[in-house]
């Protein structure tokens, strides 16, 4: 008897951490309001080319459910994760919102997604499908700031310690 109480214990708990008992991917974290991930654009990429390569990225994995170019922006509809292990899955959506600053000198997007479990949506972000957008945002039209030199330490500043 006890025997199945640890299993059955060990067995909930496994449940709970893999995307709170949903069933959810691990790379789902639920949260309530999702945070927009920001980063500044290429000063040499002007912004209806930056708007172009946007439009290229999130269609290329996801349908567009809302877009408004004046606007800065462009929202996708809710789909399966274009993960193939996620497809299977069809309680977990996930969409992209993404817009640029009114200068035109930075671009924001999130990654929302949900987690539908019989009777509510569970709503939060996709860690894995953020990581991956980010990546080829950056490839494509943001502007990584050079990392600063370390200041060299001299003979005489290591003895003086």
């Amino acid at each position: 008897m006890k025997i199945t109480l640890v299993r059955l214990f060990a067995a909930l708990l496994l449940l709970l951490a893999a995307g709170c008992g949903l069933g959810a991917p691990e790379s789902f974290m639920q949260m309530n309001r999702q945070y927009w991930e920001s980063m500044d654009l290429k000063p040499s990429v002007k912004y209806d080319d930056a708007w172009q390569r946007v439009i290229y990225i999130i269609t290329k994995k996801f349908e567009l459910e809302m877009i408004s170019k004046e606007d800065g922006y462009v929202r996708s509809a809710y789909s399966q994760s274009y993960f193939s292990e996620d497809l299977q899955n069809e309680r977990y959506q996930i969409r992209i919102v993404a817009k640029f600053t009114p200068d035109r000198k930075k671009f924001e997007f999130k990654i929302e997604s949900r987690m539908w479990d019989g009777k509510i949506w569970h709503n939060g972000s996709d860690v894995r499908v953020a990581a991956n957008m980010r990546k080829d945002f950056l490839n494509s039209i943001g502007d990584v700031p050079p990392k600063k030199a370390q200041p060299a330490i001299s003979a005489d500043s290591l003895q003086a310690q």
